[in-house]
């Protein structure tokens, strides 16, 4: 998979209910989107490239400047790349027993 997480608020910075990272894609042609869904809400906001979000029975275009905000308990992320790179903030809730955000970093390490 070709991209970067970069943690931008975490469990290191005291954040419980609140994770933020921020995600690079520089060749969006190598990256395969993957569909799943968790109890946290997330939302998309993007810094650069322009992408169609499949989910929850709709599509929405989304350029620099917009949000795609995923509700909770919804099977997403079949995205159509429309742009060679893509960079965005995920900003997402942590749930309890939900699954780790994909970067890792959203709570604390196990054994904490």
């Amino acid at each position: 998979m070709n991209l970067d997480y970069h943690s931008l608020l975490g469990w290191r910075d005291g954040a419980r209910k609140l994770h933020i990272h921020l995600t690079e894609i520089p060749d969006t042609s190598a990256h395969e989107s993957y569909e799943h869904e968790h109890a946290a809400e997330e939302a998309f906001y993007l810094l650069e490239g322009e992408a169609e979000y499949t989910f929850g029975g709709k599509t929405v275009k989304a350029g620099p400047g917009e949000v795609v905000f995923m509700p909770s308990g919804v099977r997403h992320a079949q995205i159509k790349y429309l742009t060679p790179s893509m960079r965005y903030l995920t900003i997402r809730t942590v749930e309890p027993d939900d699954e780790p955000c994909c970067c890792g970093e959203d709570r604390a390490p196990e054994g904490e």
